[in-house]
């Protein structure tokens, strides 16, 4: 296990659900721009899954154990959080009426938000069947940030066509293609459909192209996987590299958008530079806090929206720098809560019994880095 990435994979979730609460962050770019780390879940996603299954899925029998362990990674805790955000969106709307109906509604700030939400009977089969962000929705429904577990899903399904189709020697041409191909849509949507180029926001594709998003970078973190293995590169210099690239990226990401488009090369850089789990940005993020973030990050993903629900009204009340660093640490403390316990009584569980299920099916010997897979949302 690389555990290094595991510490980068929890500060990205982090920053994911720093970004929507919208506390600061029109003074911190990396914040003000979090959506973008949803890309380094997928590039480190196709990273991890290739290194586990590339040389193991070789023949139709191999798919079925796959698609369940995949399967028993995401949709527990997808479920679970869906609910609990319907449930949180009503009990607001609730509390609202009653405040109404005795006359506090001039201490609400929308007032007129008074609506249940009732999901649609395609809302919840899409859901169940995690298709609900291929295109079939003119917007995000529930749980928002769950598109991406939608798209990954699909992903990795596509890894595993390829590698049924294809030779192994034939398959790194293909990852190439579809890498290519994921990234010409991205962009295109980008500018032509969601105009980033004036509204900013490039690479936010989500509900209508966002598969194609999580294929180019997918497929990316895929060739990655295959670079790592061919060339020795000297750690030090390329997370100095990495880092600097990123920083660069962030500060000019107001004057020019379209840098959004290459975040995925640089989150690759950084990955490579932490590939043999060594050097001094290895050895921060193997640090416990950054580790426990790493173990919580799906968790930590899923579930900072039904958090948000409840904290955005909150840091619309306060004013100043300490009111809302307090709200901004009391929401930190409370998801960093809340994603341990989901993680120890709905993650890990079902995850053990998916692949307990998976392994009467088929006996596979433990995925080698089964362990560091993305846990998004990417950010497995």
């Amino acid at each position: 296990m690389i555990q290094s990435l595991e510490g980068l994979r929890g500060i990205a979730a982090l920053i994911v659900a720093l970004y929507h609460l919208k506390i600061g962050t029109e003074y911190v770019a990396v914040l003000k721009n979090g959506y973008l780390f949803v890309d380094l879940f997928f590039v480190l996603s196709g990273f991890v899954i290739c290194a586990a299954y590339f040389s193991r899925m070789n023949s139709p029998q191999d798919f079925k154990p796959f698609v369940i362990r995949r399967f028993g990674r995401l949709f527990p805790l997808l479920v679970f959080s869906t609910i609990l955000f319907v449930l949180l969106t009503n009990l607001i709307v609730l509390a609202k009426r009653l405040a109404v109906v005795y006359g506090y509604g001039g201490f609400l700030n929308n007032p007129d938000a008074l609506t249940y939400l009732i999901p649609s009977a395609a809302e919840i089969f899409s859901t169940l069947t995690l298709t609900h962000s291929l295109g079939l929705f003119d917007d995000l429904i529930l749980n928002t940030p769950s598109w991406s577990i939608s798209t990954e899903f699909y992903t990795y399904l596509l890894f595993a066509a390829v590698c049924l189709i294809f030779p192994a020697k034939k398959r790194w041409p293909v990852f190439g293609l579809l890498t290519l191909f994921g990234m010409a849509v991205t962009i295109w949507s980008s500018i032509s459909v969601h105009d980033c180029l004036e509204k900013g926001g490039c690479m936010g594709v989500t509900y209508d192209y966002g598969f194609l998003r999580c294929v180019y970078s997918f497929f990316l973190g895929a060739l990655l996987y295959h670079f790592s293995r061919s060339f020795a590169l000297p750690h030090a210099p390329l997370q100095v590299t990495g880092l600097v690239t990123l920083g660069l990226f962030f500060s000019l990401l107001a004057q020019f958008p379209a840098i959004a488009f290459l975040f995925p090369f640089a989150f690759s850089l950084l990955i490579l530079s932490l590939a043999k789990d060594q050097g001094a940005l290895a050895q921060v993020l193997n640090l416990r806090p950054f580790q426990i973030l790493g173990q919580r990050s799906y968790s930590i993903y899923m579930l900072h929206m039904p958090l948000v629900l409840i904290f955005e009204n909150i840091a619309k009340r306060v004013d100043g720098f300490i009111s809302g660093a307090a709200v901004l640490i009391t929401y930190v403390g409370v998801l960093l809560v809340l994603s341990g316990w989901s993680y120890r009584f709905i993650e890990d569980p079902f995850r053990e019994r998916f692949n307990r299920l998976a392994g009467k099916k088929k006996t596979l010997s433990a995925a080698p880095m089964q362990a560091m897979e993305i846990k998004p949302s990417t950010p497995d």
